[in-house]
C-alpha cells in the first residue's frame, strides 16, 4: 500500500482532493505544496492514521481544519501557510503538541495565523496571509522583538524536522527488529535512549544519510542495554558517548570505517544483547566473556554478511560464562 505520495512543486496540479485518497490507510507522508490545489480538506483526513508529514502550503485550500486531524496522533509535521483556510486550528488538533512525545517528535506547525487571519494557540511559525511573512510564536510587534525569521532560522528548522523523522524512518526499516516502531516503543526502552542520543546528544551529529549511521546507532543502543559500573570509568566507556569517530571508542575495532570487533570482558556487564546487534554487517569478532548478559539470541548476533578481511578465515562469537 502507498506510504508516500510527494507532488510539491508542480505548480500546476489542480482540482480538488478526491475521497480516494483518503483511503490510503498506510500513507505517512503526503506532500500537496506548490500547487493549485482547491476545494477543503475533508473530515475524512481523520482516516489517516498514521500521517507523519502533511505539507499543503501554497494552494488555494480554503475552508478549515477539520477537526478530525486530531485523530492523527503520529502527525509530525503540518504545513499549511499562504493558502485561503481561515477558522481556528481545532482544541483537539493543538493537543497532540501537548502529548507526551520527546522534543524531537513534537508536531511542528506552519500556518498564516499572523494576526486574525486563522486563530492557532499552538503554532510554531505563524505567516501573514498578505505578505508572506513569517514570524516566530506569533509575536504582535516583529518589527521591535525582532522575532521575524531570518532566512536561515526557516532552514534550519526544517532541516532538523526533516533530520529527525529521516533518521527515525532509516532506524525503524534497518535497524529494529520484527517491525517496531518508535511511537510503540517506551520512552525508557534502550532502543528509545539510544535513539534520543543520535538526534539530541550526539555531538558529531550525523546526518540521516551518513553511511555510519546505523552502526552508530546500534552501538549506543548495545550500551543503553547495558549495565555496569564500567561506563562511569574515564578512561574506558564514556569515550563510546563523545563526539568522536565511533571506531576510536574504547574496545571497538574497525576496518575501513565499519565495526570489526567488540572486545568487552570481564566488564561485569549485565543486561542482555539487543538482537539489533546483527546489523553491524561487518561484525567478525565478539567477546564478552565473563559477564552477566543474559538473553542472547546466537541467530539474532550473527551478522547479516562478512567483511571482505574476515573471508576465508574464523569468525568468533564468544560469549561463554554469560548467564
Amino acid at each position: 500500500m502507498l506510504e508516500l505520495l510527494a507532488l510539491s512543486g508542480n505548480g500546476g496540479l489542480n482540482g480538488t482532493l478526491p475521497s480516494s485518497l483518503y483511503e490510503l490507510s498506510n500513507l505517512r507522508m503526503l506532500y500537496l505544496d506548490g500547487n493549485d490545489f482547491s476545494g477543503s480538506i475533508s473530515q475524512e483526513v481523520g482516516q489517516l492514521i498514521l500521517l507523519q508529514q502533511f505539507t499543503i502550503s501554497d494552494n488555494p485550500i480554503t475552508g478549515v481544519i477539520p477537526s478530525t486531524l486530531g485523530l492523527c496522533k503520529e502527525l509530525e509535521l503540518l504545513l499549511i501557510d499562504n493558502t485561503d483556510i481561515q477558522g481556528t486550528i481545532p482544541e483537539e488538533f493543538c493537543q497532540l503538541k501537548n502529548s507526551s512525545r520527546q522534543d524531537y517528535d513534537a508536531l511542528y506547525i506552519k500556518a498564516d495565523c499572523y494576526s486574525d487571519y486563522l486563530k492557532c494557540d499552538c503554532c510554531d511559525v505563524c505567516c501573514d496571509h498578505n505578505t508572506h511573512q513569517c514570524f516566530q510564536d506569533n509575536q504582535d510587534n516583529p518589527d521591535d522583538s525582532g522575532a521575524k525569521l531570518q532566512e536561515n532560522q526557516t532552514y534550519d528548522s526544517t532541516d532538523t524536522i526533516a533530520r529527525t523523522i529521516e533518521i527515525k524512518q532509516k532506524i525503524e526499516s534497518e535497524v529494529l527488529q520484527r517491525g517496531a516502531t518508535f511511537y510503540e516503543i517506551d520512552f525508557d526502552d534502550p532502543r528509545y535512549l539510544a535513539l534520543e542520543w543520535i538526534l539530541n546528544q550526539d555531538e558529531m551529529r550525523v546526518p540521516s544519510d551518513a553511511p555510519n549511521l546505523v552502526q552508530r546507532y546500534v552501538l549506543a543502543l548495545i550500551a543503553f542495554s547495558l549495565d555496569s559500573e564500567a561506563w562511569d570509568d574515564d578512561e574506558l566507556f564514556p569515550s563510546w558517548f563523545s563526539g568522536e569517530d565511533e571506531c576510536t571508542w574504547y574496545n571497538v575495532s574497525c576496518f575501513e570505517g565499519r565495526v570489526l570487533a567488540l572486545q568487552m570482558n570481564e566488564y561485569s556487564l549485565k543486561g542482555f544483547i539487543p538482537p539489533e546487534i546483527g546489523r553491524l554487517e561487518s561484525l567478525a569478532l565478539i567477546q564478552l566473556q565473563q559477564n552477566s548478559l543474559h538473553g542472547v539470541s546466537l541467530t539474532s548476533m550473527i551478522p547479516l554478511s562478512l567483511p571482505p578481511v574476515c573471508k576465508g578465515c574464523i569468525c568468533y562469537y564468544s560469549v561463554d560464562n554469560s548467564t
